[in-house]
């Protein structure tokens, strides 16, 4: 039941009411509308119906359509204009917005919180648990009141400013409460499950590629030069900080500025809890481990501050976090469903993954269909049967994999999955190279699967990052025969793509600059591009450095290339294979003629701290591992994918796997996370 709404449509036109009458209703209008929105998203309260509220909204488009002198900016009218941007402008932030570190342990915890209370003689140090949000963090600028620029975060210097598309996010209020305030507010966009089902659902009528899941759905939104799409999308938003112009307003403490924020109209997570210490911070983990799955959004763990903002000050910041925060990371979530049948995979280099399809089940985010198995002798290590309840995670949060088999729900209908002895597609007989456990199918040109899978590559983002060219575009372009290898789409022209069904003008254009503008990539990307055998990232910026043209990769021994620190001689040999295969040379002159220049960028490094030292990451950290492999390069490192006896050092995430135990083996010097980043702040890498 709504709240007593005696509304009536009483104004038809200009001549109806003065510019005196028309001032007061609009304002009337705009804080009857901007107060309904407020309640709704910072309180869950309907006081009207939707009829209602569009009916009002009506009245005052109406309005301010003859009377376009009074348009007001905190009209809810002008949260999306017309205008579509071509770019967005760099934003440098007034505050730096600084990353936190993390840790999956509570004893880790326990450490952090006793170290600041010996730090000020205190046997208790009050703190806040709020939920990590699974979003993109947001700045938002207010002045006197009026929303004046939102920017992302960026590297937390600076950023890019968004304002067209945070005022169409209708949780965000364009003015605040108290017109007089002017502030800086942090927080964090995300797209909730409900709004990320119906984008999925639209795509999927529309024929077109379902995103992964609501973080990266969030992402692209923002990301749109549209404020129009971003209005759709249904985002939404948790201030979770705030620094005051005027330090008298600061509040004391930092769930008093909670308050204070919700207070001004800024929606605020109500799953936060004020803590005498870090026990009932370690229960407050412990309960949402759980009940973070009954949420309607994306939660990866608690953010646990320091409440007295005086003891934040006096603890300050290290070169990238806060002292005064730290966040515990939930385990990756695991869950039980039953396997329906083995799929095989035929992959870039030939290789053949055998895929669980499962009964589709919700998995950290996002559907979950299909799961990798990895390889048949790791279907032989789990034991595992078709019409099996297994239990699935997300390596790395990213990638589905089965890790166990519940026998307990054996029932007799278990069928054997059999290891395949010719390529699914080809049908050419599989092989097992000598040292390797994978099957592969050795027939590297004809085969049509690995011909689509080296081209998927070659567009993707971990290669020549074409945009526009997904799996489904790729596929329907070599069903047409459009294309029959990676070259070929340098030969595209936009007609091609209008030729498709679906492809309007503006898309084919898109695609078509999108790939003109890769004809220069760098070497090391068109390198990667090439799909050769085990050359990723890592070996193909050691190979440039080298060898910094084509040309003279391709003229390189097996003995000069073994040569290069980090590359052992089985990459060697898959290098020299790769350049003397005659279809592979006729690629490359392909790409040659349709004037593909794969060019040497020349790297700028911080520093020299870790100049001569070799690194090997392995297992999950709190970041993608390309920021890591990055940060350790610009300080003059390098990183190698193999632990030998010449690594200098191993970064070690969360299940780190067989490399760690190498490490361990051959005595190299291990780091967590945050000692990584601690010997890097204090330039102190001396191998111990």
């Amino acid at each position: 039941m709504y709240n007593n709404f005696n509304y009536k449509l009483n104004y038809t036109r200009k001549n109806y009411m003065d510019v005196s009458s028309a001032k007061n209703r609009i304002d009337e209008l705009i804080n009857l509308l901007n107060k309904y929105s407020r309640l709704y998203y910072t309180r869950d309260i309907s006081e009207i119906s939707d009829y209602e509220y569009d009916q009002l909204y009506a009245e005052l488009k109406s309005i301010e359509s003859d009377f376009p002198e009074l348009i007001r900016v905190d009209s809810p009218t002008q949260r999306v204009g017309d205008a579509i941007l071509t770019s967005f402008e760099r934003h440098v932030h007034k505050s730096r917005l600084y990353s936190l570190d993390n840790t999956y342990s509570y004893d880790e915890l326990r450490t952090w919180y006793k170290k600041i209370c010996t730090e000020f003689q205190r046997d208790d140090i009050e703190l806040v648990a709020e939920l990590k949000i699974d979003g993109l963090a947001i700045s938002l600028i207010y002045r006197d009141g009026l929303l004046v620029t939102g920017a992302t975060r960026g590297n937390g210097i600076e950023g890019e400013n968004i304002t067209t598309n945070i005022r169409a996010i209708k949780s965000i209020p364009i003015a605040l409460e108290d017109k007089s305030v002017s502030i800086d507010v942090r927080g964090e966009i995300y797209m909730p499950y409900s709004s990320f089902e119906a984008l999925n659902d639209e795509a999927k009528q529309l024929g077109q590629k379902e995103l992964a899941n609501p973080r990266n759905a969030a992402a692209g939104t923002l990301r749109q030069l549209d404020p129009k799409i971003v209005a759709k999308r249904g985002l939404a938003m948790f201030s979770y900080a705030a620094i005051f112009d005027n330090y008298d307003e600061q509040p004391k403490t930092h769930y008093e500025t909670l308050q204070k924020l919700a207070d001004l109209g800024l929606v605020t997570n109500s799953n936060t809890k004020l803590c005498k210490n870090i026990d009932e911070v370690i229960d407050f983990c412990k309960e949402f481990e759980t009940k973070r799955f009954e949420l309607g959004y994306a939660t990866d763990g608690v953010v646990v501050k320091v409440n007295d903002i005086s003891i934040q000050n006096s603890l300050g910041y290290t070169a990238k976090s806060p002292k005064w925060a730290t966040a515990f990371k939930f385990p990756p979530e695991e869950i039980c469903t039953k396997l329906l049948d083995v799929e095989n995979g035929v992959g870039k280099t030939g290789a053949i993954t055998p895929v669980a399809i499962l009964a589709p089940v919700s998995l950290a985010g996002s559907i979950v269909k299909r799961a990798s198995l990895h390889n048949y002798d790791e279907v032989n290590r789990l034991g595992v049967m078709i019409n099996d309840y297994v239990w699935v995670k997300k390596a790395a949060e990213i990638i589905p994999k089965v890790v166990s088999v519940d026998v307990t729900k054996r029932d007799g209908s278990q069928i054997s999955i059999k290891r395949p002895k010719k390529c699914p597609v080809c049908k050419t007989k599989l092989v097992v190279p000598f040292g390797e456990v994978n099957l592969y199918c050795p027939n590297k040109e004809k085969c049509p699967a690995q011909t689509e899978a080296k081209i998927e590559y070659f567009v993707s983002k971990n290669a020549m990052d074409i945009d526009g060219l997904g799996t489904s575009l790729v596929k329907l372009l070599l069903d047409k025969g459009l294309i029959k290898d990676a070259a070929d789409l340098f030969a595209l022209k936009k007609e091609d793509l209008l030729s498709l069904d679906g492809f309007q003008e503006k898309l084919a254009s898109n695609i078509i600059n999108a790939i003109e503008n890769r004809r220069r990539p760098s070497l090391s990307s068109f390198l990667v591009g090439l799909s050769i055998k085990h050359v990723g990232k890592e070996t193909a910026d050691l190979l440039v450095g080298t060898f910094d043209t084509i040309e003279k990769l391709k003229n390189a021994t097996e003995a000069q290339i073994d040569a290069i620190d980090g590359i052992g001689d089985k990459i060697a040999t898959e290098v020299c294979e790769w350049f003397k295969n005659k279809d592979n040379l006729i690629l490359l002159e392909k790409f040659e003629n349709l004037g593909v220049e794969p060019q040497v960028v020349l790297q700028t490094k911080i520093s020299d701290e870790l100049a001569g030292k070799s690194f090997v990451i392995t297992g999950t950290l709190s970041k993608p591992r390309a920021e890591f492999e990055k940060l350790i390069k610009d300080h003059g490192g390098k990183t190698t994918s193999a632990v030998s006896k010449n690594t200098s050092f191993v970064l070690a995430g969360d299940s780190p796997g067989s490399k760690l135990l190498k490490a361990q083996a051959l005595g190299v010097t291990i780091l967590n996370e945050n000692s990584f980043l601690d010997l890097l702040r204090k330039g102190d890498f001396n191998e111990k």
